[in-house]
């Protein structure tokens, strides 16, 4: 069983690659979670006051961003396996023995992950930590402390997660018929599972109580609880992302004719498609925008309850949203290559009906756009939510909102995805058809 477990990573490393990437920066937005955690620990008095405070937001803002990418990674990471698991059954393999590879495997590579960003920040400590410092203006030096327990902690806390979030996806390959799994397209649908459900629920009535509590409090309050607002409600819309997605992906694309290009076309229904592949792009996206875009919107608010401007300084706000952002980043951009694969045969059948190069390339361009647009989208309607409930708190009137950022992070996001999607994309063309349709 061990020869298959790693076997099989080996053979399909493409797919596992962005699981991995995904746990290596959770990895070490833990590791950095952890290392303000012990060394305000060591310190006491004001040096753990005011990592105490860091470290909540960042941990808190992390972990929710840990728990979304690393389920949505780790359930298309399986779903684009069907095929392979399939074939195990027909070569005799139980479907509970499948299951249970599956696991194995999603334990192994999220403690790998894990130990790869722990060894990263180790090594590397003095730096990131001395740069994490300087916003808190610490009146005496300080040095980072990490011990083997929150590694531990860490490893085994990160392959849980990962395991959970490839449990539906595991069931699934056990459960589906071999014959059927081999027959099927290869689209992977998003549907609720249990633990959606429990998380949906879960999340829901955490962000109405943090609502109605925000309603009776006074300013000091809010001002210390509003921050977690719109990054609640962006991360019930990824939950919810089985009822939400689809109706906003056709809703604006629909604006667009189909007519007005081929290549818009395909992509359009491409992504509307396959949405369980879509899905696991547009969510860590739509996280990566709400945060910032709800911070400062969220800032903003406050400024217009006690009538002066507060401003943000960027040391501040790298510190509380920079591992979230690049665990987002990470995660949106590892979904996108790992689904490469698929792309690419469907793009040899395009190739083969006669297209030009040309417009597989517009294609994959659109595809990455309309990603973009609707993570935004969605970010947004956070945003604005969490804005009106905020005016609501306070008192002042219609919503106040700063949305400078959504423009900001959906670009850089769009290159990131634009890049995941176009260099695969190319050299898919450099392979001849028959080659690229016959392969497995």
């Amino acid at each position: 069983m061990t020869r298959l477990v790693l076997g099989d990573l080996w053979i399909h490393a493409r797919v596992w690659w962005g699981i991995l990437m995904v746990s290596v920066a959770t990895g070490g937005i833990g590791a950095i979670g952890a290392g303000l955690i012990e060394t305000g620990n060591h310190y006491g008095g004001d040096v753990q006051y005011d990592l105490a405070g860091a470290s909540t937001i960042l941990i808190v803002l992390s972990a929710a961003t840990a728990l979304i990418v690393l389920s949505s990674t780790a359930d298309l990471t399986v779903a684009l396996q069907q095929r392979s698991y399939a074939l195990w059954q027909l070569a005799g393999l139980s479907p509970l023995t499948v299951a249970a590879v599956v696991l194995c495997q999603l334990a192994v590579v999220g403690s790998l992950g894990a130990a790869i960003g722990w060894g990263f920040v180790k090594v590397f400590a003095a730096p990131i930590f001395d740069w994490l410092w300087q916003p808190l203006e610490f009146a005496e030096p300080t040095s980072v402390h990490l011990g083997a327990a929150g590694f531990a902690v860490l490893v085994v806390v990160q392959s849980l997660v990962v395991m959970l979030g490839g449990l539906r996806g595991a069931r699934t390959a056990s459960r589906v018929s071999p014959i059927e799994a081999l027959r099927a397209a290869e689209a992977t649908p998003l549907s609720f599972g249990w633990f959606r459900i429990l998380l949906f629920i879960a999340l829901l009535t955490a962000t109405g109580a943090l609502s109605l509590s925000l309603m009776r409090a006074d300013f000091e309050t809010i001002a210390g609880n509003a921050i977690l607002l719109v990054p609640m409600i962006a991360a019930l819309f990824a939950v919810a992302g089985p009822v939400v997605f689809r109706p906003v992906l056709k809703a604006w694309t629909s604006i667009i004719p189909s007519r007005w290009s081929a290549s818009w076309y395909l992509a359009r229904n491409s992504a509307a498609y396959r949405l369980g592949q879509s899905s696991a792009s547009i969510a860590p996206l739509m996280i990566a925008v709400a945060l910032p875009g709800g911070l400062f919107t969220t800032a903003a608010s406050l400024s217009a309850a006690v009538g002066e401007k507060r401003e943000l300084s960027a040391g501040v706000v790298i510190l509380m949203l920079g591992g979230p952002l690049l665990l987002a980043g990470i995660g949106a951009v590892a979904t996108v290559f790992m689904s490469g694969y698929a792309r690419e045969r469907e793009f040899a059948l395009i190739r083969a009906a006669g297209s030009t190069t040309s417009l597989i390339v517009l294609t994959a361009v659109w595809e990455a756009l309309i990603y973009t647009v609707t993570a935004a989208i969605l970010a947004t309607t956070a945003i604005v939510v969490g804005a009106g409930v905020l005016a609501l708190a306070l008192d002042v009137g219609l919503p106040v909102l700063s949305l400078s950022s959504v423009a900001t992070v959906s670009a850089a996001g769009f290159v990131l995805l634009l890049a995941a999607t176009l260099i695969p994309t190319l050299l898919s063309l450099r392979v001849d058809i028959p080659g690229q349709l016959a392969l497995e």
